[in-house]
């Protein structure tokens, strides 16, 4: 007979200030809409804090349980057993039990313990958590608007943007591959703050969630911008010190990538694209390549040109915008009243003002000219950031072999 092991683990799920589970929500509407065979578990689990798994292999038992309870994003997911939640709660100086907050729509109270597990499901290492925790505060703030977001038919993610000296001392990678794959920290990072909206704001799909599609940057959607571009980093445009980190997040309805320069960026950001960053007069953010970057400032471009530029040519014709299928569905009132004046000039720009556009530099150093655009949806408009608040000692910390 094989040996029995056991762990224990927190149970990662979440509560409303009033002590009621979002799961039994969750189970009825997951009856309702006939999903239980992708989560037949769902609600069912010990009312506690911890649960103790008994098995011959008990991480394959909590990864089964938490599965059929609805807890993973159908990845195999780290068991978050105590020990590990107490790594992870070794990297900020704030309470185990302090709240940041309700995580809409279901509104579980997001716990620096609750959002610890979800970060040990999801691969994060210790250092990670500091970042976490900013980005988690980030999506809390109410001009994030996560209700909408949680709920929406459209297929909107977070985007992750860390900058400041923190980003590559953690391994959040600016460079090659930076929207992934192959980097545990740009992975993790957005995938625990994934599983912090499925788990206590329950984003269940199907069930919750509406999004008639998806998208991969659900699973995970962050990186870091380069600390070697030709101009100021995003914490310094933002006002933050050189030595500060910081996590900005804006919502993205998906990535697109764009080979070329300015111009190719201005035709794709003027296009169907955009349509629901003009609608919601949104905030959208632009990846340029190193070699773009470096060209443009050698050129004596600055960010605020860059703005200006892919401001006024990544423009919608209005002959466009009036046939479009949204255009139709939304009452001509309800559009801003820019977006009406500048189609009787005869073209859209996909944001209100160059402000509105957000642009960094990440990527490979390599003489290619491949660029990202991030469309934005949903009201109001946002980006948010946060500084990541990091122990006094996180350098030296980091300097110790890893074990």
């Amino acid at each position: 007979m094989a040996a029995v092991d056991a762990l224990w683990v927190l149970i990662p799920t979440g509560q409303r200030a009033s002590g009621e589970w979002i799961d039994d929500t969750l189970s009825e509407r997951v009856r309702e809409r006939g999903l239980l065979a992708r989560t037949p578990l769902a609600g069912q689990f010990p009312r506690h804090r911890v649960e103790v798994v008994r098995d011959p292999d008990p991480v394959a038992a909590v990864n089964a349980r938490f599965a059929a309870r609805g807890w993973t994003d159908g990845l195999p997911i780290v068991p978050p057993t105590l020990g590990r939640i107490d790594e992870m709660l070794g990297w900020t100086d704030q309470p185990r039990h302090a709240v940041l907050g309700e995580v809409e729509p279901l509104r579980g109270l997001a716990t620096v313990e609750k959002v610890a597990a979800n970060a040990v499901m999801a691969g994060c290492r210790p250092e990670h958590f500091p970042v976490v925790l900013a980005a988690v505060e980030a999506i809390l703030d109410p001009a994030f608007n996560l209700r909408g977001v949680q709920t929406t038919d459209e297929s909107v993610a977070p985007l992750l943007l860390v900058s400041g000296p923190a980003a590559g001392a953690l391994g959040i990678n600016a460079g090659a591959g930076a929207l992934g794959p192959g980097w545990q920290a740009n992975a993790t990072i957005g995938r625990a703050v994934r599983l912090v909206m499925n788990n206590l704001g329950g984003g269940w799909p199907g069930a919750v969630s509406l999004a008639g599609l998806g998208q991969p940057a659900r699973y995970t959607l962050c990186f870091a911008e380069r600390d070697d571009g030709p101009w100021p980093g995003l914490h310094r445009e933002l006002g933050f010190g050189p030595e500060q980190s910081t996590v900005t997040v804006l919502r993205s309805e998906t990535v697109i990538n764009v080979t070329g320069g300015l111009a190719e960026l201005a035709s794709v950001m003027g296009s169907a694209a955009s349509l629901f960053t003009m609608l919601h007069n949104g905030k959208v953010a632009v990846v340029l390549a190193p070699f773009v970057a470096q060209r443009l400032a050698r050129e004596g471009w600055s960010k605020d040109d860059v703005r200006r530029e892919l401001h006024e040519r990544g423009r919608l014709p209005a002959e466009t915008w009036r046939p479009s299928w949204l255009h139709a569905a939304v009452r001509d009132s309800d559009w801003p009243a820019w977006v009406r004046a500048a189609a009787e000039g005869g073209s859209i720009p996909a944001v209100r003002e160059p402000a509105d556009i957000t642009v960094v530099v990440a990527g490979a150093d390599l003489e290619i000219p491949q660029n990202a655009y991030f469309p934005s949806w949903g009201h109001p408009p946002c980006r948010i950031t946060r500084e990541v608040a990091l122990p006094d000692d996180w350098a030296a910390r980091l300097a110790e072999p890893a074990r």
